[in-house]
C-alpha cells in the first residue's frame, strides 16, 4: 500500500467526521461512530476490546472505559481514536486502566496493525488518548506499553507505567522483523502530555535501522525511573524534542543519534546515568549530528541533584559527529550545573564519527564540573553572530 492511498484515507475519515458524505475515488466514505468497550477487569476483556475494534469503520472512536485485564495484544487499525474517560492513577483510582495479565509475557499491550499483521507499509491516522497502560513489570517480561508503526497519528495523555520494556517505542520493524519498503515513512507524529515511569527499558525508545521514522514531536510530558535512557531515539533526524521532565534514568537521559535538522529544547533533566557502571559514560543530553544541516540546543535545564554521584563519567550535553562531512549545531542558553567531581564535564563537542563540525556556542551556565567544556579536534567552536 502505497502512501497516497494512506492520505485519501485520512481525508475521508475527517470529512465523515465532519458529518459529510464524501467519495475516495469509488468507496463511499462511512458516518463516524462511537464504539464501546467496557471493561470488568475478567479475562474477557482483551476480546471486549478488541471486538469493539474490529466492528469499526475508519473514522470511529473506540472508546474503552473500566479496569481492564489484558491478556493478549490490542491490534489498532488504522484511522480510528482510541480513548478512555480519563487516565487511571498509579493506586488503582479512577479512568480506564489496561493492566497485563501475570505471566502473558506479551510483546506488546497495544500496537498498530501494520506492526502486527508484518506489512511492508506504515499505519496511519491513529489517535490514542486518556488511557493508562500497566505493564504488570512485576509479573511479565519483555512487554512494551504502545508500539507504533505509523505515521500522521497523535498520542496525547497517555501513562504508560511498570513496563518489563520500553514504555512507548516507535520501530520501523514488524513484529517477526519485516523492512518497511522504500518511500513508507513513520513521520509527521505527535507525543504530548503523557507520563511514562518505571519502564524496563527505555520510556520512548525508536528502533531504526533504515531511514524511516524521522519529524516526529516528543514534547511536554514526563519520564521517570527508565530502566535505560529515558528517551533513546536510534533516528532523531527532524525530532523535536522540548518541554521533557527526564529524571532518575539508569542510563543516559536523552540520547539522539542522526540528528538531522533536529532541535532538543528547553527540557528538565536530573539524577541520569544511575546505574553508575565504573569505566561507563553517561549523557544528560548527548546528539550525534548528521552532516549538512543544523541541530539546535536551547534552554535545556540538566543537573545531578540527589544522593552519591556513582562511580562513572558524566557528560552533561554532548555534540558530535556522526557521519562523513561537516555537521552544525546551536547551542544556547543551557544551565549545567554538576556535584564538583573530576569526573564531570559540562559541554562535550567532539567529531565522533564526523569529518568537521562547527558549534555556535554562547550563554550557556556550566558550574560544579571538573571540565567545564571539552573541544576535540576537528570542531570549531565560536560565539555565532
Amino acid at each position: 500500500m502505497t502512501r497516497s492511498k494512506r492520505i485519501l484515507g485520512v481525508a475521508g475519515a475527517l470529512l465523515a467526521v465532519a458529518g459529510m458524505t464524501v467519495l475516495v475515488g469509488d468507496v463511499p466514505a462511512a458516518q463516524a461512530a462511537r464504539r464501546d468497550a467496557t471493561c470488568v477487569g475478567g479475562v474477557g476483556d482483551a476480546a471486549t476490546i478488541q471486538n469493539a475494534i474490529n466492528t469499526s469503520n475508519p473514522g470511529d472512536e473506540v472508546v474503552i472505559t473500566g479496569r481492564c485485564l489484558i491478556t493478549t495484544t490490542i491490534k489498532l487499525l488504522d484511522e480510528r481514536t482510541y480513548r478512555g474517560d480519563a487516565r487511571g492513577d498509579a493506586d488503582g483510582g479512577g479512568g480506564t486502566v489496561l493492566r497485563q495479565a501475570d505471566g502473558r509475557n506479551l510483546p506488546a499491550l497495544l500496537a498498530t496493525e501494520t506492526w502486527v499483521d508484518n506489512e511492508t507499509w506504515v499505519s496511519g491516522g491513529i489517535r490514542i488518548e486518556h488511557l493508562t497502560l500497566d505493564g504488570n513489570r512485576a509479573a511479565n517480561t519483555g512487554t512494551v506499553g504502545l508500539m507504533l508503526r505509523t505515521w500522521d497519528s497523535r498520542v496525547y495523555d497517555v501513562r504508560v507505567q511498570h513496563t518489563p520494556s520500553d514504555g512507548i517505542r516507535l520501530t520501523s520493524l514488524s513484529s517477526d522483523g519485516t523492512r518497511l519498503a522504500e518511500r513508507n515513512n513513520s513521520v509527521n507524529g505527535v507525543i504530548a502530555d503523557s507520563f511514562i515511569e518505571n519502564s524496563g527499558g527505555a520510556g520512548i525508545r525508536v528502533v531504526d535501522p533504515d531511514n524511516h521514522i524521522t519529524d516526529w514531536v516528543l514534547e511536554r510530558s514526563w519520564i521517570s525511573k527508565s530502566g535505560g535512557s529515558g528517551v533513546d531515539l536510534d533516528n532523531a533526524a527532524g525530532w523535536q524534542v522540548r518541554d521533557l521532565h527526564v529524571y532518575e534514568s539508569q542510563a543516559h537521559a536523552i540520547d539522539a543519534r542522526r540528528c538531522y535538522n533536529a532541535g532538543i529544547h528547553d527540557n528538565y533533566i536530573e539524577d541520569f546515568g544511575l546505574q553508575g557502571t565504573a569505566g561507563s559514560v553517561y549523557f544528560g543530553i548527548r546528539c550525534t549530528l548528521q552532516p549538512g544541516t543544523p541541530a539546535t540546543f536551547v534552554g535545556n535545564k540538566i543537573n545531578y541533584l540527589y544522593g552519591t554521584l556513582p562511580p562513572a563519567s558524566y557528560v552533561y550535553l554532548a555534540v558530535e559527529g556522526h557521519s562523513a562531512g561537516t555537521s552544525y549545531a546551536a547551542v544556547t542558553g543551557n544551565a549545567l550545573v554538576g556535584r564538583g567531581t573530576a569526573r564531570e564535564t559540562g559541554l562535550r563537542y567532539a567529531l565522533g564519527a564526523g569529518t568537521a563540525i562547527t558549534v555556535a556556542s554562547t550563554g550557556n551556565l556550566v558550574a560544579g564540573m571538573g571540565t567545564a567544556r571539552s573541544v576535540g579536534t576537528g570542531v570549531t567552536v565560536s560565539a555565532g553572530q
